[in-house]
């Protein structure tokens, strides 16, 4: 396993994120600050960046599992910085150093596939569904696939 800082480094030159001007833009399209009713600059595509610029301990930190990885920072960004590759470079640090309570595995396959917080405004949104479609949320989209596939054969 690589030291967390290799990690992190990593995660910024996939990312592009020392090419972040601050602008706000990927703050201005990002959808979480309608879904959280706490929507800060800690949990923005800014403000994780510049906290993996300015060095402090991202993969530890509980905001990276705020983000719903819709890419649409990046769409916006004048610098091409992807947002969604930095989120996802330390959600994969997280789980690999087992820094995980904020991500959900599936029942199925046993692997993280979702971030904790998106799932309570996703089930929030679909509290009055019937518990199948609830249930349908406890396995990955693959396995998930794999499911209707042989029910449907």
């Amino acid at each position: 396993m690589k030291p967390r800082h290799d990690r992190i480094e990593e995660a910024k030159k996939l990312s592009g994120a020392a090419g972040c001007v601050e602008c706000g833009r990927c703050v201005a399209a990002c959808p979480m600050a309608e879904m959280y009713a706490d929507f800060g600059i800690e949990m923005s595509p800014r403000g994780i960046i510049k906290k993996t610029l300015v060095g402090d301990d991202v993969v530890a930190d509980r905001n990276i599992w705020y983000c719903t990885e819709c890419n649409s920072g990046t769409d916006v960004c004048p610098q091409g910085v992807s947002c969604r590759d930095l989120i996802r470079k330390l959600r994969e640090a997280a789980i690999e150093e087992n820094v995980v309570e904020n991500a959900k595995r599936c029942r199925a396959c046993g692997r993280f596939f979702l971030a904790v917080p998106v799932e309570g405004f996703v089930q929030d949104r679909l509290k009055s569904e019937p518990a199948n479609v609830l249930q349908a949320l406890e396995t990955c989209p693959s396995c998930r696939r794999e499911i209707y596939l042989l029910r449907n054969a």
